[in-house]
């Protein structure tokens, strides 16, 4: 029940231990009791850490988990061919197994890399069974983390109908009957003492109208959910404003995750100011997929601050540490691009590394409800912890006097040796050790078969001619 990790170069994300070159973690039925430079505790188990670093479990905090067998289809893809092939094409072909074998490996995926909290912006419920699944998935998995229960009624209201924000023609498929299905998964698997808890996506204002997202706040806050949403990260303004539609109807809140943001307008950022509301960047897809630059500088600004999110594994990788990586330096050039029109060089560090840190730690705990518990090793708090093995060729030479700095500059998901997820010991020697893993990958695989399957008896990922999306076709 005791254990102790020793000679580890820490980077703690605490501002009284700050990072020392050598120390020790103690920690006894989960909790992190003592960081200090030596701890004597000669009853506990002892993980030598004299070759690692170690720093606070990651906090991604906007993963669309189901997706997982589907990995890497849209390495090439932008938003139409997002909703085009998985929001149209492979979603509604999910069975709750899919949805299982999704969030079961996709949160082991998660675990692998270092990830020890998640939020699952789960909006592929077809059915109350696909429901069940996806909880189920993640707590065999053994993460932390918030499930977000998705709202959208996934076969009567698609981005191919798009309403919006309009009430005209809109179906909301019987809230009701959804509400129902939100209350009995909170009643059945979400309990104080564990690994998860219970949350609400409610529908995006795209393709929703106004008064049918705002009765799901409604009843999320009725449920003490906490609330995640994709907002303004497509550029159709010329239909809706999200956060100024939220604000207008007095839906933001310190309860409230928001997704992308990248095309806020500058009073939208200024309504942010003050309410608490969290903003999940994630760089790559929005890089990639036509969804604009990382508002890290906004965010930052206007906000509690930024957190990170893969969203789709579906494009992207699930490496965490390579991700704020990408996002540190698309930050820095982009603090200096206005010096370099006017040809000055620039001759501070606008971002640092332990921006970077603080973004997949201690901002992604607030941003997930569980701020209180992880996000920083401090004495008291859940003891979900990441070392990272330096010892290797690849990280020869590495400087001990800045751990934070190796972590972001040099690291990457491969350096994973030991992950920790309340105090138990899930990955040791780089290999996952709580769960059956082959019959984890047996199980992603049967999944993967049956989806290309369908795929292809459907016509393809994206069948041609291309449906019709009225969003796009309304832009152009």
């Amino acid at each position: 029940m005791r254990t102790l990790i020793t000679n580890a170069a820490i980077v703690s994300m605490d501002d009284a231990i700050g990072d020392l070159p050598r120390g020790d973690i103690l920690i006894e039925n989960g909790e992190i009791l003592a960081v200090a430079p030596s701890i004597d505790a000669a009853d506990a188990e002892v993980i030598d850490a004299s070759t690692m670093i170690a720093m606070p479990g990651m906090v991604d905090t906007h993963r669309h988990t189901w997706q997982t067998a589907l990995r890497g289809i849209l390495a090439d893809g932008n938003i139409p061919d997002y909703l085009r092939g998985i929001r149209l094409q492979m979603a509604p072909r999910y069975r709750a197994a899919d949805m299982y074998a999704g969030n079961y490996a996709g949160a082991l995926d998660a675990l692998n890399c270092g990830v020890t909290s998640l939020v699952d912006y789960c909006h592929n419920i077809l059915d109350p069974d696909c429901a069940h699944a996806a909880v189920t998935g993640l707590r065999d998995a053994g993460i932390r983390g918030l499930y977000g229960h998705g709202l959208t009624p996934i076969t009567s209201n698609t981005w191919s109908e798009s309403k919006g924000g309009s009430a005209a023609d809109s179906d909301p498929a019987d809230l009701e009957t959804r509400a129902r299905l939100a209350r009995s998964i909170r009643d059945e698997y979400f309990s104080s003492d564990s690994l998860l808890r219970f949350g609400i996506a409610p529908q995006e204002l795209a393709i929703a109208p106004v008064a049918t997202v705002q009765a799901e706040f409604a009843l999320a806050r009725e449920l003490g959910a906490r609330i995640t949403m994709h907002a303004n990260q497509v550029m159709v303004r010329q239909l809706f404003k999200d956060v100024e539609v939220l604000h207008e109807h007095s839906l933001l809140g310190d309860d409230l995750l928001l997704v992308h943001c990248t095309f806020n307008t500058d009073d939208e950022w200024r309504m942010l100011e003050g309410t608490g509301t969290m903003v999940s960047v994630c760089a790559e897809t929005e890089m990639q997929m036509g969804m604009g630059y990382p508002a890290i500088a906004e965010v930052t600004r206007h906000t509690p601050g930024p957190s990170l999110g893969i969203d789709c594994v579906s494009g992207d990788s699930g490496d965490m540490i390579s991700h704020a990586r990408l996002v540190l330096q698309a930050s820095r050039y982009r603090a200096d691009e206005p010096g370099y029109q006017q040809w000055v060089a620039p001759q501070t560090m606008a971002w640092t590394t332990k921006d970077a840190l603080r973004w997949l730690t201690i901002n992604g705990a607030h941003a997930a409800g569980v701020g209180d518990l992880v996000g920083s090793l401090t004495p008291g708090k859940r003891a979900d912890i990441v070392l990272l093995e330096m010892g290797g060729i690849s990280q020869a030479g590495w400087n001990r006097n800045d751990p934070a700095g190796a972590i972001i500059a040099q690291a990457h998901a491969g350096c994973v040796d030991t992950v920790l997820v309340d105090g138990r010991v899930i990955k040791r020697g780089g290999v996952l050790v709580h769960v059956d893993l082959p019959g984890a990958l047996r199980t992603l695989d049967e999944s993967h078969g049956y989806l290309y399957d369908q795929m292809e008896q459907h016509g393809g990922f994206i069948p041609q001619p291309p449906i019709d999306i009225p969003l796009y076709r309304e832009r152009a």
